[in-house]
């Protein structure tokens, strides 16, 4: 039985936020094809995700978003190519298809 990437993150994620209720956010390294990327998921991005209907879920300002969409907060993008140096966004939008693997970064939640 062969389970989708997003499947698996988003259990893992909910695991993360539920193991400690009073916790808003958890920290998340992904691994891509372009780099390391570090940032936060938030439990109302999660429970959204939850009560999606039709597999897509509707965010404040009325822009629908896949749920293949992974939404990261205060993200730092770290380039495998040399000639780019580290970016950092407020919000960063990855393609779950573009993930490779992912970590929780639990040395930050301390």
């Amino acid at each position: 039985m062969k389970f989708r990437m997003s499947d698996t993150l988003f259990t893992a994620i909910r695991s993360s936020l539920d193991a400690d209720l009073t916790r808003t956010f958890t920290n998340l390294v992904v691994y891509t094809p372009y780099g390391i990327v570090r940032g936060k998921v938030s439990r109302t991005m999660t429970d959204s995700i939850s009560r999606a209907h039709d597999a897509k879920l509707e965010n404040v300002s009325r822009v629908r978003i896949e749920t293949d969409i992974l939404e990261l907060d205060d993200a730092e993008v770290e380039h495998f190519s040399s000639h780019l140096p580290t970016a950092n966004f407020p919000k960063l939008y990855v393609k779950m298809d573009e993930i490779l693997s992912f970590a929780f970064d639990v040395q930050a939640l301390s």
